[in-house]
């Protein structure tokens, strides 16, 4: 019982977390809408577009935590992982910050911190991706929490310690993963990711059922959603958009008989 009780919980914090950040993000498009109509500066409505698909994301994550904390079995370390999951998600969504600071002139963090918590949390992100797949695996789940919390702390660390270049002279082109260095964090992503894809059609090849197929399928969609979305480019996001919302939907409806 009290083991429920902290897992409800912790669907609830995160539920808010990504209700919170949804609203914020809604908020500093809308105004950084009203100052560009205001100044007549309309040339800057296509940079913020670049960042309307992340918001589709945001809140089709919101549904899903709402939906999930209302159907939730307690029996699985999905209760664990998918919270987490979303809440690095939408920290994602701080990308938009230098933008909105670039337009409206109110930073509300520095650029250097922005690219670290980006980092972090696209990182954390991929890296709870892939201890997704491994306990879908059939992989023994009694220490996935303590190494999945080893995985964080160096993500945070990579985070921390690769140099960070924001010297692009206008805070709305800066973005993450455009240094020499990100080339190699880039890879380093990419392979997290691969190894992710790669292990549950590994666990698809296991267990043949319908709704292991289904949710394996949704949580690829996921992945390379999240990934493509990074880009921060209108068709590139619009196309991470349209994958992201496929998987949660898909997802969704699996989730009676697979969390």
């Amino acid at each position: 019982m009290p083991e429920k009780k902290t897992r409800k919980k912790k669907l609830s914090f995160a539920l808010l977390l990504q209700m919170l950040i949804s609203i914020a993000y809604g908020a500093i498009l809308i105004h950084m809408t009203v100052v560009i109509l205001d100044q007549r500066t309309t040339g800057w409505i296509l940079y913020m577009m670049n960042y309307f698909p992340q918001l589709i994301i945001i809140i089709s994550s919101v549904a899903f935590l709402f939906i999930l904390r209302v159907r939730h079995r307690t029996h699985s370390i999905d209760s664990t992982l998918l919270p987490l999951l979303f809440s690095f998600i939408a920290l994602e969504s701080t990308a938009i910050l230098p933008l909105y600071a670039e337009i409206t002139g109110i930073m509300i963090l520095p650029p250097n911190a922005v690219l670290i918590l980006e980092r972090f949390a696209i990182f954390s992100a991929a890296v709870v991706f892939v201890f997704s797949a491994v306990q879908y695996y059939g992989t023994n789940a009694s220490r996935i929490k303590l190494y999945l919390t080893i995985a964080i702390g160096a993500a945070l660390f990579l985070s921390l310690a690769a140099p960070i270049n924001t010297g692009t002279g206008s805070l709305a082109s800066m973005k993450v993963f455009t240094s020499q260095y990100d080339t190699y964090l880039m890879i380093i992503l990419t392979v997290i990711y691969l190894i992710s894809i790669f292990t549950y059609i590994a666990a698809v090849i296991k267990d043949r059922a319908t709704h292991s197929i289904s949710r394996t399928s949704a949580f690829i969609l996921l992945m390379i959603g999240n990934f493509l979305v990074i880009s921060n480019e209108l068709i590139t996001a619009a196309i991470a958009a349209i994958l992201y919302v496929t998987g949660i939907v898909m997802l969704t409806v699996t989730s009676k008989t697979t969390f």
